[in-house]
């Protein structure tokens, strides 16, 4: 169930359960809901007219404070995603500097003896004339 649909509504005693829950402790009787808080059992009467949202307030405090650990929730998994993204972009980064440094190292090594080939078929040439 999503936290859209767990609007904290305060009974008339001001205990705050939500929506889907008290919609289960809600008794009909004719033309009046009734709800029993399960914490003291006080009696919170509506009619059967209004919904629970047209006949109980939301608890702006809890409200608030949901949507605060709702934010530091994706937060959380926002940076957790980053750092891993960037893990997995930085360690394909290291390994191509590593095998920029070793092709470079080789074709250095591979000038070398290409270099030194010319160089002997020069001095071979030169020992032919």
């Amino acid at each position: 169930m999503d936290t859209r649909e767990r609007i904290p509504r305060m009974l008339h005693c001001s205990h705050t359960f939500c929506a889907p829950c008290l919609e289960k402790l809600t008794n009909v009787n004719g033309v009046i809901q009734t709800i029993c808080c399960p914490l003291c059992r006080w009696v919170t009467c509506s009619e059967t007219s209004l919904t629970l949202p047209g006949a109980l307030w939301v608890n702006t405090e809890i409200w608030d404070e949901i949507a605060v650990k709702e934010q530091k929730k994706i937060r959380t998994r926002t940076s957790e995603n980053s750092v891993e993204v960037s893990n997995k972009l930085i360690r394909p980064m290291l390994l191509d500097s590593k095998h920029i440094a070793l092709k470079s190292t080789l074709q250095k090594l591979f000038n070398c003896i290409a270099v030194h080939e010319q160089h002997l078929q020069a001095t071979d040439v030169s020992n032919v004339f």
